[in-house]
């Protein structure tokens, strides 16, 4: 029995686990996902040595496979008008892979399809109002007539979001930049055609007096509530500023009934809930990432994050009931010399990789 972590090589959360599982006694192998190298090749096969194959290791049903941020590397040497064709197939090959990884009967955290069908935002919100949860008056568009109605129909403000975590490098100045949830200045007129640039998600502002962020593993729910100094859109940039409290929460029997509903709909037993709570105590659904984020609250709740709890759930179905998972302080303690510099958007399910 194994656990496969399947991340990029620079990937700060797969180091970290993959260091505690390893020195819990628990067999880890680290694959980056499909390459034209030999150890980060693939294989799948019928009627010879059956199975799924990453290099020359099975995937076995004993397994337990996180599926964390898979990437795709093809062969440099490939001729350039050849390069369009070979990423095609390496991503057609890559899709086909992970989603068979699931029928070997391996654990998977999350299987590939449950994961490409809940990381579309708008199945994340049919799912959630069919679940009982309440989500802000949403319009996802680039048609400013329908931003526009959306301004004239809800009371308050209204929101702009991006499909996907994204962040660029201004080369001269060597600024990192990310987008953040930004609100509409509704006394800002706009061009009806910059609303076509780029289609985005537009949600009616919720009054929070905090965020929360849940971490499912399994069927635990993990929550912790975040404040803010000024109740910023987005508390992902004031975490990283250190301007954020964060304290553990227990859920209302109400809020975790409706999320288990929710993952047992989705097929996901791994997943991070973002929801935006206000003063009358309603609790917003925003999203789920189903390979999320969920080590930062770990630097403010070491003795009580999320570190040792996602060791013993990757590692459940190995034997190793008895085991002593280390801290997340000693982790940081060992494996605080690799750099982590190099610019990766947070919050993107998969990455893909060009070498």
């Amino acid at each position: 029995m194994a656990i496969f972590i399947i991340a990029p090589e620079l990937d700060e959360h797969a180091d970290w686990i993959e260091w505690g599982l390893r020195k819990s006694g628990v067999e880890v192998i680290r694959w980056c996902g499909l390459g034209w190298q030999q150890e980060h090749s693939a294989s799948i096969t019928f009627g010879m040595r059956e199975g799924i194959y990453s290099a020359d290791r099975r995937i076995d049903p004993e397994d337990t496979v996180w599926i964390r941020r898979p990437s795709t590397a093809t062969h440099p040497g490939v001729a350039a008008d050849e390069s369009k064709f070979a990423r095609t197939e390496y991503r057609a090959f890559a899709n086909t892979l992970l989603m068979n990884i699931e029928w070997t009967g391996a654990f998977c955290i999350n299987k590939w399809s449950a994961a490409q069908s809940i990381e579309n935002k708008s199945v994340q919100l049919t799912l959630a109002r069919q679940c009982g949860l309440l989500i802000p008056a949403t319009v996802m568009t680039n048609s400013f007539p329908f931003v526009g109605e959306l301004q004239d129909t809800v009371a308050g403000d209204v929101v702009h979001k991006t499909y996907r975590g994204h962040s660029w490098v201004h080369e001269a100045s060597g600024t990192t930049y990310a987008c953040e949830t930004t609100r509409l200045d509704p006394n800002r007129k706009l061009s009806s055609e910059i609303y076509a640039y780029a289609p985005g998600i537009y949600q009616q502002k919720v009054k929070k007096e905090y965020d929360v962020r849940i971490t499912m593993l399994g069927r635990d729910f993990h929550a912790f509530a975040i404040t803010t100094q000024d109740k910023a859109l987005d508390w992902r940039m004031s975490n990283m500023l250190g301007k954020t409290s964060v304290d553990r929460i227990l859920l209302p029997d109400n809020i975790e009934d409706r999320l288990r509903r929710f993952a047992d709909a989705a097929g996901i037993v791994f997943g991070c809930f973002d929801m935006a709570v206000d003063a009358e105590e309603n609790w917003y659904f925003l999203e789920v990432n189903q390979a999320g984020q969920f080590l930062g609250v770990d630097w403010l709740q070491p003795g009580d994050g999320l570190y040792q709890p996602m060791l013993k759930f990757l590692s459940s179905r190995e034997d190793s009931h008895g085991a002593i998972f280390p801290t997340f302080r000693q982790c940081v303690a060992e494996c605080s010399n690799k750099d982590y510099s190099v610019p990766l958007t947070n919050e993107l399910p998969y990455l893909t990789v060009e070498r």
